[in-house]
């Protein structure tokens, strides 16, 4: 029976190692972690699984698929050689630390017939599909604007900034949700604590070719936890704030009306205020939900929703954002991608 090679077994691969074993069994997953340690903590919990130390472990003839859970430095060098090995890959977000890096490992996949999928679990949060329904069922009618906030008091990093560790979730959300990608992006940052210049709150402003324009922010260096998601339309809004167990989505029939004015000759504004909506969210966890997909997406051969090229425009941004903070502001622009990879 075909293996999934699990490599990285620290705090987020100990998430993914759980979800596999419930949805293939363990006699098809393999454990991989260079620290004895962590190998070692694992097999007490699922003694039955096969564990190595050694990442070639990946080239046996049972293994399948890979899936990448390590350090954002090390994601490239270790998708390269599974694809290299034949390897369907699923990595942690983001695909790469450079672009040239995501392009190159989305173009291998390609020619090689494989499925590359970049964990991006927010696209498979039944939260943020709920937004999606709404958008995709004229709602809140034409978008003008999405803002989001992912706030919080640490964890502080050595090794990536706060846009690096916060911005992929967004990014990926709101791309998910508009269908396209941003043309121009700019970004104000500050290292306020670390040495080093590793900006710890970044401001990012977002353009994209349909006119619509997004904000994001990230912060290690806030009182508590947010995280919200604001979308804008001229028939109404939509907020999903992920910390609400209860309710974490609602629609609001809200907004600005203009009337013709016929005694001053010019437009009057009004403010509609309707009913507010929380649409019933099924209580799923997006990591199963993105797992089953990357193992159903080998299955049927089929393009995965946060496929390479998805993952290669997530990194694009990621740069021009980190670029445009290190510039002092300036914003980049940023080429549209193929037609050929938002197929």
């Amino acid at each position: 029976m075909s293996k999934i090679a699990l490599i990285g077994l620290g705090y987020w691969g100990e998430k993914i190692l759980r979800n596999l074993v419930e949805l293939t069994g363990s006699d098809r997953v393999m454990g991989i972690d260079t620290n004895p340690a962590r190998v070692a903590a694992m097999a007490r919990r699922y003694p039955s699984l096969d564990y190595r130390t050694e990442v070639g472990a990946i080239e046996d003839d049972d293994v399948e698929a890979v899936i990448v859970a390590t350090p954002v430095e090390s994601h490239a060098r270790l998708v390269r050689r599974a694809l290299s090995a034949g390897r369907h890959v699923l990595v942690e977000k983001p695909l790469a630390t450079r672009t040239e890096d995501a392009v190159e490992l989305a173009e291998a996949a390609t020619r090689g017939g494989l499925t590359l999928m970049v964990g991006h679990t927010f696209l498979f949060s039944p939260r943020v599909e709920a937004v999606a329904e709404a958008l995709r069922g004229g709602r809140i009618g034409q978008l003008a604007y999405m803002s989001t906030s992912r706030l919080n008091l640490g964890l502080y990093r050595s090794d990536i900034n706060v846009i690096w560790d916060l911005a992929p979730h967004d990014f990926s959300i709101i791309f998910y949700l508009l269908g396209e990608f941003p043309t121009r992006i700019q970004t104000t940052a500050r290292s306020s604590v670390q040495h080093g210049g590793i900006a710890d709150v970044a401001f990012v402003s977002l353009m994209f070719p349909s006119g619509v324009i997004a904000s994001v922010v990230t912060s290690w260096r806030a009182p508590r936890k947010v995280r919200t998601v604001l979308v804008v339309g001229d028939r109404g809004m939509i907020v999903y704030d992920d910390t609400n167990g209860d309710e974490p989505v609602k629609l609001y029939d809200r907004g600005v009306v203009v009337t013709d004015s016929a005694s001053f000759g010019e437009n009057q504004l009004t403010y509609r205020y309707g009913d507010t909506v929380a649409p019933h969210v099924a209580p799923l966890e997006p990591l199963t939900l993105e797992l089953r997909h990357f193992l159903d997406s080998i299955g049927r051969q089929a393009r995965p929703r946060s496929d390479g090229w998805f993952g290669v425009e997530v990194v694009r941004a990621l740069e021009a954002a980190d670029q445009s903070w290190r510039s002092d502001g300036l914003p980049v622009d940023l080429p549209l991608p193929p037609v050929s990879r938002t197929a």
